[in-house]
Parts: C-alpha cells; sequence; structure tokens
C-alpha cells in the first residue's frame, strides 16, 4: 500500500485540498443563486483528499448509498440480487440517469469506470474481483473469487465516473474548474433526482480557520466547511449563523506495533488500555465533541455489539497487570525518572486534536510509570512511518465508515490494502469470517467474536469518536434532515434567502 494511501484513508478531513487543475466550461449564472462554502484545511496536496474529495462528493454518485446505520440502499443501481453461491451480483441501474456530457448511464460505461477504480480504489473487497461485465441493456454482474459482505457496502464508496473523462460525473452539481484553492460548480439541469435549487457553488480555501471564519462574517462566505473544536463555542454564539454538529466515524486510537521488544507482550496493551481515561480525554481532549470508543465498528452500524468486558478507567488493575508481566518500575540511571519502560509515539503535529489527547495519554501512561515520549511529526512522514511499521505507536485518527471494511484494512494483517503495518495478526481469522459471510446473522456474530478477541489482545487503545460541525449563514435555508446527519448530503436542495440578507 503506497503511502498516498494511507493518508487519504486515515485523514480525509485532515488532508490538504490537492486535486490537480482542471478548467471546463460551463453556463454563467447570476443573482444570488451562488453559494460560497469557505474552508481551512492543511495544504498537504495529496490526491484524491481536500478538496479533491468535497467536489467529487457534489459532482458524483455512487451505485449504491450507505444509510446512517451501514445497509446499503438504491442511489444509481435501483436494485440487486445475489446468486445462491454468493460469489454474482447483479445490479440493475436507474433508468434515465445522464452524464454530465449528456451520455445516458449504461451497464457498459457503469461497467467501465468500475474496472478503472479496481487499481486505484482503497476498498478491501475489490482485491477479490475477478470481473465486472454488462448483462444487458439495464443490468451489470460483478464477480468475486469467494464471497465477501463488504462487496455491497465498498460500492458506497465508489465513484462512477465517465471512462475517458473521470472530471465527468452523474451528481447534482458539475465541474467548471478546481484548483489547489477554489472550485467551482454548476448546477447540472438534468440531474436524475432533479436539478438543484441553487444555481452554483464556490470554494475558496484559507490558511487557517480565522481567515475563513472572518470571510463569513464580513460577508464573503455563506457556509464554513468545518468549525474546529476551538472555535465552536464562539462560532454557536454568533446570531447570523447556525451551527450544525453531527458524528464522524473516525475514532482517535493509539495503536500499538507488536513487533515492539514490550508491546508485544499483549498484558502490556491491557494494561495501556486500562490507564487511559476516556471521559476525560473527551471532556479536555476534545472539549467535549465526541465520546468516548469501545472498539473500531461504528456504534450506529447495524451489526455493532458492545463488548462483554469493555476497557474500563482502572490504572491500580493496570499497575497490577504490569507488575504481574514482570515489568517493574525501575531507575534506569541516577536522576532518572522512575518508570517500568518507555516508547515513542508519533503524534501530528499540526492538529490541536491529538497534541491535547496526548498530552493526556503521556500523562496517564506516566501515572503507572510508563514513559511515552511524544515525536511530533509531519502528515507525510507520519504516514510513511505508518505504511512501513517504522513506529513504536501512533497516536492519530482512524477511518471506521458506515461499514466493516475499514476495520478489515487497518487490522487484519498487512496485505495489498496495507494502511497501517503494526505487525497484528490476532483477529485474521474473525475478520476473515466477517468478511466472508453470507447472512446478516453470520456477520453479527463475527463481531461479537472480534469484541473478545480485541479485548484480550488489543491492537490499539480506542479512545474516542468525534464529532465535527460546519456553519451556515441564516440566509441559506437548509431543509430539515435526520438528527445527526452531516448538511452537505441535502446541497442540492439548499436555497439562499434574499430576504434575510436585505434586513440583515
Amino acid at each position: 500500500m503506497s503511502r498516498v494511501a494511507w493518508l487519504t484513508a486515515l485523514a480525509t478531513v485532515v488532508a490538504g485540498f490537492g486535486a490537480g487543475a482542471c478548467a471546463r466550461s460551463g453556463p454563467q449564472r447570476a443573482g444570488n443563486g451562488t453559494l460560497r462554502i469557505a474552508a481551512a484545511l492543511p495544504k498537504a496536496r495529496i490526491a484524491e483528499s481536500g478538496m479533491s474529495t468535497v467536489v467529487s462528493f457534489l459532482a458524483k454518485d455512487a451505485l449504491v448509498a450507505n444509510s446512517p446505520d451501514g445497509h446499503p440502499q438504491p442511489n444509481l443501481a435501483e436494485s440487486w440480487t445475489w446468486d445462491p453461491s454468493h460469489t454474482r451480483l447483479r445490479l440493475r441501474l436507474r433508468d434515465g440517469v445522464l452524464f454530465h456530457n449528456g451520455q445516458k448511464l449504461t451497464p457498459a460505461l457503469a461497467a467501465e469506470s468500475l474496472r478503472q477504480s479496481l487499481g486505484t480504489e482503497r476498498v478491501v473487497s475489490f482485491s477479490g474481483v475477478s470481473a465486472i461485465t454488462p448483462i444487458d441493456d439495464s443490468t451489470l454482474e460483478i464477480a468475486l473469487e469467494q464471497p465477501d459482505s463488504f462487496l455491497l457496502p465498498d460500492l458506497a464508496n465508489v465513484v462512477i465516473q465517465f471512462p475517458s473523462d473521470h472530471q465527468i460525473g452523474t451528481g447534482p452539481f458539475r465541474i467548471r474548474e478546481s484548483t489547489n484553492a477554489a472550485a467551482s460548480l454548476y448546477a447540472f439541469d438534468k440531474y436524475y433526482k432533479g436539478r438543484p435549487a441553487l444555481d452554483a457553488i464556490d470554494i475558496q480555501t484559507y490558511d487557517t480557520q480565522r481567515r475563513a471564519w472572518a470571510a463569513m462574517l464580513r460577508g464573503d462566505a455563506d457556509v464554513l466547511h468545518d468549525v474546529s473544536r476551538d472555535a465552536a463555542d464562539f462560532v454557536e454564539a454568533e446570531t447570523r449563523v447556525k451551527t450544525y454538529t453531527f458524528p464522524r466515524a473516525y475514532y482517535i486510537a493509539l495503536a500499538f506495533n507488536t513487533r515492539n521488544p514490550v508491546l508485544k507482550d499483549p498484558a502490556v496493551r491491557r494494561a495501556i488500555n486500562r490507564a487511559i481515561d476516556r471521559n476525560l480525554i473527551v471532556t479536555e481532549g476534545l472539549r467535549g465533541r465526541g465520546k468516548k470508543a469501545d472498539g473500531p465498528v461504528w456504534t450506529d452500524h447495524w451489526a455493532y455489539s458492545r463488548p462483554k468486558h469493555p476497557f474500563q478507567y482502572d490504572p491500580d488493575a493496570a499497575r497490577a497487570e504490569l507488575d504481574a508481566a514482570h515489568f517493574p518500575v525501575r531507575t534506569d540511571q541516577p536522576g532518572a525518572m522512575p518508570r517500568r519502560f518507555s516508547f515513542k509515539c508519533l503524534v501530528y503535529k499540526d492538529d490541536t486534536r491529538f497534541d491535547r489527547t496526548a498530552l493526556l495519554v503521556q500523562k496517564e501512561l506516566y501515572e503507572i510509570g510508563i514513559d511515552m515520549t511524544l515525536e511530533p511529526v509531519g502528515f507525510m512522514d507520519m504516514g510513511t512511518k505508518g505504511a512501513s511499521g517504522d513506529f513504536d505507536a501512533i497516536l492519530f485518527e482512524f477511518v471506521s465508515g458506515k461499514d466493516l471494511g475499514w476495520t478489515y484494512a487497518f487490522w487484519h494483517t498487512p496485505g495489498e490494502n496495507r494502511y497501517i503495518n503494526p505487525g497484528y495478526h490476532a483477529a485474521d481469522s474473525v475478520l476473515d469470517e466477517i468478511r466472508h459471510a453470507v447472512s446478516d446473522e453470520d456477520v453479527r456474530k463475527g463481531v461479537v467474536t472480534l469484541n473478545d478477541v480485541l479485548s484480550v489482545d488489543p491492537p490499539a487503545a480506542f479512545i474516542a469518536w468525534q464529532s465535527q460541525a460546519r456553519a451556515a449563514s441564516r440566509r441559506v435555508e437548509i431543509p430539515p434532515e435526520e438528527p445527526n446527519r452531516d448538511i452537505l448530503q441535502t446541497a442540492r436542495r439548499w436555497r439562499l434567502s434574499n430576504h434575510f440578507e436585505a434586513k440583515h
């Protein structure tokens, strides 16, 4: 797995807006129909992340969509069926879907788009695809080498784009221009769900969130793409805007390299888990914007089950476990801090979320005699070290998503889809059982077993789930949506109110 793939999977949000420039002609719109989005993210220049992700979200669709609980729902494909062996999936395409260039979405074009994605998309199930074939004028078939329960939910993460021009999709907005710093899109009049209410969307990046927020206050932006935890209270107090908070399917974890002479002992990893006060980290490290984690499976996922023996904050039990594992507190040299052992932890140096959390964990481990030395690194270095296994521990955010494929990708033995290389093998068999299950009941049973394995032999300390917030001027009319949903999912139905602008 390449360095770029690892970075893309771990940090879509913290990655920079990095897409190659492309220009596209289109109708010029006038009036108040253009929504302006201000965004401030580190410019890491990573392909397939940042600006590219936001633009793709607005301009392209996938065959299926995952519901909040992870169940696949119709999208460009209106229905699907499995054969008895569960190795052939047939998808029936929705009629009347057009690409932005006016061509109809056909099984042949969808199949070719998927084939081109086989070697580039970071989804686990694609490694088991043996063929993608159009069957008739409305159906395509995906053949697998063996059953794979990840395939359908994975398809929600793979957009359909025109094979000869990947800037062309089937989504509600067309790309007019996209660069590293800005993007411009306009409404696709023939979108199959109906023309968007907005005429256009312009996205502008800023060096800092302070500057993005200033742009919004002076009227240069209608939406703030991301509200940092440090600024959340201030933004929420501003009467001219409204904030929208939703849970993110990303968890902060302290991942261990089990090749380390000390961290290879499961007792050590269990003790570290018991030494961490997750409630304190959510309160102080995340400023209350999240909730504690008990594992890598998204808590709203339909197969989620709470572990029978979740790690509780108990520093005395942690000390006792380390003593029993023959790691007593010692002083290596005169004047040195008494400690049981030490290890280095990589932490992303450019995001305060990880700084605060790392310092809290460091203090809690110090209380039980463990010296965790923090090593701040840049984004690219963290990716390189993580993928190569050149670390003792990493404290960062990991994607869980609304499917179980990400859990497999991170915590199964390294393979082609390796994002981090911790030398961990204990969960391989149960993760394979979940992947190749042919019924929901088997998947649920597999998750229960996975919880048991992660309790006895944890690859990480799963610390906290995060929440995210966006802010919009009150002149942006956003229709009511299900609670805890990302408002960007309804962008095609947003409207701009001249009445509010005139009054305020």
